[in-house]
């Protein structure tokens, strides 16, 4: 056969075919949407995976043979026994109070665990792995040993060794105490789904079942005993938690009550030491506060000698019988300057001496060589802003040729004479 021949007889098949598929196109439709579903849903059921490795949740269990591996798992069940949490938190982590206080009162239960067996799947990097163990565990006074079945996600720290990622461990699963990262969160739960692990979990728990049965002293403490003991821990626990929140806020209170108590001190010190004197001019309202509609505490008669130490709006606050309290401005005389600070001699004199007092530079810092009054303006009579005692510094702010100087004493800012600052 020539390849004119060959050309001409695959043409035959070819329009054969052809006319196959036009007569038949909706079977064949029929059959490449049914293709096409197929690849829909496997694509939709494979694992959404961000380029780190989750195919080995799919392998089979391998059998442990890492050295390091081992140590950590059996250094973690040891000290899991003996209530150890120290060495727990250096092998595992993070660890909540609770979970703490948890396993101290559970491996009073807890003799030892047994026959401890590791098995292996990759975890999400090369470095770490899904772990599941089996083992026998003995507990305090049980001849029986309960058979179980642990699972561990193990990774890396940052200074490359092998440690137990804590919050993947069921009692952050069961408490949401730590948030879970999701792509290990459902690595895990794949893995849980895998036939194998299934396998294993339906042999322990045949194995534990057949152990309870055997021994009534076992079966009483996993169904009685222990749950009611589980029960009164996380009741007392509770209370404890409970107690030491109540006690925080009692001691945050009381040093709150503290510091305003000494800050209120410190503001009647300061108050104190600012203090002057006055005398009622006829009978005045002692009053709870600076208002003229708060509640009244009593009375004070013509001529009363008051001490007084702030003023606030239209009122004096002074001390009624050894409590602060207030009466009106227009109730009280302010007394006049005692001889200490200013001296009592005529206008004339008085005249003389301020106009040979020299000036003081702006910003020059006095000592004081006496006690002095600071008055609100450049006038004996007029009311005091503060009390300056000897030894403590004002600054001048201006001085002026009527014999003042304006001095700043702390916060504040009044008059003061000129000649009280240069003895």
């Amino acid at each position: 056969m020539n390849f004119q021949d060959l050309k001409s007889k695959f043409k035959n098949i070819v329009d054969i075919c052809v006319d196959f598929i036009i007569n038949n196109k909706r079977y064949f439709l029929a059959g490449v949407i049914f293709i096409l579903m197929i690849v829909v849903v496997f694509a939709g059921t494979q694992p959404k995976t961000s380029g780190k490795n989750t195919s080995g949740v799919y392998k089979s269990f391998k059998q442990n043979s890492d050295n390091e591996l081992e140590t950590l798992i059996n250094n973690y069940y040891t000290a899991y026994a003996e209530g150890d949490t120290d060495t727990l938190q250096t092998l595992a982590s993070p660890y909540c109070d609770r979970e703490i206080s948890y396993i101290q009162f559970y491996s009073n239960y807890i003799d030892s665990y047994n026959d401890v067996k590791i098995y292996t799947k990759p975890g999400l990097t090369d470095d770490s792995y899904l772990v599941t163990t089996t083992f026998n565990l003995k507990f305090t006074g049980i001849d029986t040993l309960a058979p179980g079945l642990d699972f561990f996600y193990i990774e890396k720290n940052d200074e490359g060794k092998l440690y137990v990622n804590n919050i993947y461990k069921s009692f952050n699963e069961e408490n949401n105490v730590y948030e879970m990262d999701t792509e290990v969160s459902d690595l895990i739960a794949r893995f849980t789904q895998q036939q194998d692990l299934i396998d294993m979990r339906v042999e322990v728990q045949a194995e534990y079942d057949a152990a309870v049965e055997s021994d009534s002293a076992l079966q009483k403490l996993m169904d009685e005993s222990l749950p009611a003991a589980t029960i009164e821990w996380n009741t007392e626990y509770d209370a404890q938690v409970a107690a030491a929140a109540e006690e925080e806020a009692k001691a945050q209170e009381e040093a709150a009550a503290a510091e305003e108590a000494e800050a209120q001190a410190a503001a009647e010190a300061e108050e104190e030491a600012n203090s002057y004197t006055g005398t009622t001019n006829a009978t005045v309202n002692v009053r709870e506060s600076a208002d003229a509609e708060s509640s009244k505490l009593g009375s004070l008669e013509a001529g009363t000698s008051v001490t007084i130490y702030a003023e606030e709006g239209d009122f004096y606050k002074i001390d009624y019988n050894g409590t602060r309290a207030y009466v009106t401005k227009s109730g009280i005389d302010v007394d006049s300057e005692d001889s200490t600070e200013e001296t009592t001699e005529d206008t004339e004199e008085e005249e003389e001496t301020t106009t040979t007092v020299s000036s003081i530079a702006e910003g020059t810092e006095i000592t004081l060589s006496s006690t002095v009054n600071i008055r609100s303006q450049m006038d004996t009579s007029a009311s005091k802003v503060a009390v300056a005692y000897a030894g403590e510094k004002v600054t001048v702010v201006m001085s002026y040729a009527e014999g003042w100087t304006k001095v700043k004493y702390g916060k504040k800012e009044g008059y003061v004479r000129t000649d009280l600052l240069q003895e």
